[in-house]
């Protein structure tokens, strides 16, 4: 149920990497209860070119002890984001379960393992279905796109538990967040509504599960993220192939050209330029001043 909070959580903008793979969006987002820090969650989203493949990736821990809860995802769909399988597993206290889902020729079949009971799951997907971690990535490709005031209904799986469920996705005005201009959406998934801040590239720079006080937010360094929560370097690698770096995202474009800006020296009148034939910086964040409610 953790990731319920996180759907939310979808990203989509580009920065090459690997012989076969682009990287869409790495990034690290921290997890707050209220003013709290509980937790975070690694994410990366990369298309294979080769296989003509989408791959979501991600890492999620919140508490301690016999608290903590991790969860982790790696999710595969074709060039037009028709779901071809995952691998899902979730860790509670004691308690464990994992899905092994792959899809073909319409149909769904699943195993899944929670502690030790074996469950097999045979079932037709309709057409149009898509995995829910997809879900930015089928907003940008509607007829619409991501755009104010838009209305955006889907049915989409739930890979924590290998079901349907219908969707809602509303997308009002643009405002700021975090100094960043944004889309605020309303999502309603499973019963449940949440809000996502989401800039015109599609990367989510904030979520808010709505009732239950947890919220998240894109950092620029994963120290942000982690802070003094452990994590396992060999889990990570074994997941994402390496340890995430988190740059590929707005957060860390926007810190990095601010620290560039910071080591220019001052214009004189023997260093100046004329008017007009400065040096443009190209794909600049968009800035504001206020954060997003």
């Amino acid at each position: 149920m953790v990731r319920a909070f996180f759907i939310a959580l979808l990203t989509l903008v580009a920065c090459a990497s690997g012989a076969h793979a682009d990287v869409l969006f790495e990034g690290y987002s921290k997890i707050l209860s209220g003013d709290q820090h509980i937790g975070y969650v690694i994410s990366r989203y990369e298309f294979d070119t080769k296989k003509k493949q989408f791959v979501s990736t991600y890492f999620l821990k919140t508490g301690k002890g016999p608290t903590e809860v991790t969860e982790s995802l790696k999710a595969v769909a074709d060039s037009e984001l028709s779901p071809i399988s995952y691998e899902y597993t979730t860790l509670a206290g004691k308690e464990s379960k994992t899905i092994d889902a792959k899809f073909k020729a319409g149909s769904l079949s699943a195993v899944v393992k929670s502690g030790n009971r074996v469950q097999r799951i045979e079932k037709k997907i309709p057409k149009g279905t898509f995995l829910s971690t997809f879900l930015v990535y089928l907003m940008l490709k509607s007829k619409d796109g991501l755009r104010s005031e838009t209305n955006y209904e889907y049915q989409a799986i739930a890979e924590e538990d290998a079901a349907i469920y219908k969707g809602q996705a509303l997308v009002g005005k643009e405002e700021t967040f975090n100094g960043f201009k944004v889309f605020k959406i309303l999502n309603t998934f499973k019963d449940v509504k949440f809000l996502s801040y989401v800039n015109k590239r599609g990367e989510v720079l904030g979520t808010n599960a709505m009732g239950q006080g947890i919220t998240t937010e894109l950092v620029a360094h994963p120290s942000e993220a982690t802070a003094n929560q452990p994590y396992s370097a060999s889990i990570l690698k074994t997941l994402f192939g390496n340890v995430p770096a988190g740059e590929a995202n707005v957060a860390y474009r926007s810190l990095k050209l601010k620290e560039a800006e910071a080591k220019e020296p001052a214009p004189s009148k023997q260093m100046g330029v004329p008017p007009g034939q400065g040096i443009i910086i190209k794909a600049q964040p968009d800035k504001a001043d206020s954060k997003g409610k």
